[in-house]
């Protein structure tokens, strides 16, 4: 795991930390220059064009181009704004008079955008937008931190430590390196606000034993289905026996559902939850009924509630047994029937709302977008897929499956969380890589192969 700071933490420990140990701003600045030369060299395509705002990070796109030009690279600058601040404004009268100055940007070439950094505030103005409005993101390669959070870039490379803009919901990066250009390494090995970055190998999932059958192996119950949505729950239930399950049983009123796959059981909604070892809420449930929902969380057993579940959502607590799987529109509705903040705008904000809504409901919350956060507890876990090919009907409905099968087996409702975004998002890429873009039905079958 690696450690994300929010904006307003990361200010904080980098004024700290320069402060105390007498570091030079200065000196960091050429370093944090010559540290995304190096990293980003192999990816430059000529003309070079550096985007430099008034501030640090514009300092840091004019050492850059100080860098680049000495290099022998073709390079020109497009200052956003005439004024800077100091340090801004001594690298502006030191620069090689052979660095041509741009008024906008070129077609062709490399954009470094060093226009703001992530403690940038307020709304971009006009002259901003109208120059990221003109970027071509395959093209750009963003210091610190996207600009604004609305310039586009195909790659970051976050100084100090990652950043919370980097993995909010509208943010358009895909590649994110990390460079410390000279703080003291043991400051920046834990998280100010307790949250981490995940990858494959924090999976926790387990072997199998050879003595294990479908009875040791867990049984999920599917609750939704709808003649009105019939795929849902057979995708969910599919990617349920794909990640491990060894028996899985739709409960649905719909009688279109019934027969659809002979290896799905098929159960009415009056039936008892005692044999079930974790429930699955809400897959194409359409207008699923709320008495159905109090009768599933007061069975005691583990359960994800996602998709038409999650209306139902407000005015429970799930006494830590459950997964909500909300994507961000389905967030955003549910904290608004909340009274509630949603914090999708502010990357200082996310984590926080998101934890308040993890410890009002006794749940573990997992917000799906291109960067999927998990909150429980006091913690907040993100992975970065960045995976177009994942945003595809359905796909949602496996992660329920996934993760139902998962606390069938057992696992606690956090680690089933983390273990199974893990699982859903090494299926995706391995999918797209077979593949390319690909419907849920093939996303399937790469989970059983990925786990």
């Amino acid at each position: 795991m690696y450690p994300i700071a929010t904006p307003s933490s990361a200010a904080k420990l980098d004024h700290d930390l320069i402060t105390d140990n007498g570091l030079s701003e200065s000196a960091l600045i050429e370093s944090a220059a010559l540290g995304v030369f190096n990293l980003t060299r192999s990816m430059i395509e000529e003309p070079v064009t550096v985007v430099a705002g008034p501030g640090n990070n514009g300092s840091d796109g004019i050492a850059l181009a100080s860098i680049l030009h000495e290099h022998g690279y073709d390079v020109s600058i497009l200052y956003l704004y005439e004024k800077g601040n100091d340090e801004n404004k001594r690298r502006r009268e030191s620069l090689s008079s052979d660095i041509p100055l741009l008024q906008s940007l070129p077609e062709k070439g490399t954009i470094y955008d060093a226009a703001f950094g992530f403690s940038f505030h307020g709304e971009p103005d006009e002259t901003f937008i109208s120059i990221a409005g003109k970027a071509d993101a395959k093209r750009v390669i963003s210091i610190d931190t996207p600009s604004g959070n609305i310039f586009p870039s195909a790659v970051t490379v976050s100084l100090m430590m990652l950043k919370t803009p980097l993995f909010m919901p509208s943010c358009t990066c895909s590649k994110i390196l990390t460079y410390n250009p000279g703080f003291p390494e043991a400051a920046l090995s834990s998280s100010p606000d307790s949250i981490y970055l995940i990858s494959d190998e924090d999976s926790t999932i387990r072997d199998f034993n050879g003595s294990d059958y479908k009875n040791t192996r867990g049984h999920v119950c599917i609750i939704g289905g709808s003649d009105r949505y019939t795929g849902a729950p057979r995708l969910s239930s599919r990617a349920s026996f794909f990640s491990g399950a060894g028996l899985v049983t739709i409960m649905t009123e719909s009688e279109k559902i019934r027969d659809e796959n002979p290896a799905v059981m098929i159960a009415p909604p009056s039936s008892d939850f005692s044999r079930y070892s974790s429930l699955v809420i809400g897959p194409g449930w359409d207008c699923g009924n709320e008495e159905l929902f109090d009768k599933a969380l007061s069975s005691g057993k583990a359960m994800v509630v996602d998709a038409d579940g999650l209306k139902f959502v407000p005015g429970h607590k799930f006494s830590h047994r459950a997964v909500l799987t909300p994507h961000v529109g389905e967030y955003r509705r549910m904290m608004a029937s909340l009274s509630l903040d949603d914090g999708l705008s502010d990357p200082d904000s996310l984590h926080r709302a998101l934890l308040h809504l993890s410890e009002l409901l006794e749940a573990v919350v997992v917000l799906k977008a291109s960067s999927v956060w998990i909150a429980y507890e006091g913690m907040v876990y993100i992975y970065h897929g960045a995976n177009p090919s994942l945003g595809v009907a359905g796909s949602g409905d496996v992660l329920s499956g996934i993760i139902g099968a998962l606390l069938a087996e057992g696992e606690t409702p956090l680690r089933a969380a983390v273990d199974g975004v893990i699982l859903h998002q090494k299926a995706g890429r391995n999918a797209h890589e077979r593949y390319g873009f690909y419907s849920a039905e093939e996303l399937i079958l790469e989970v059983g192969k990925a786990r």
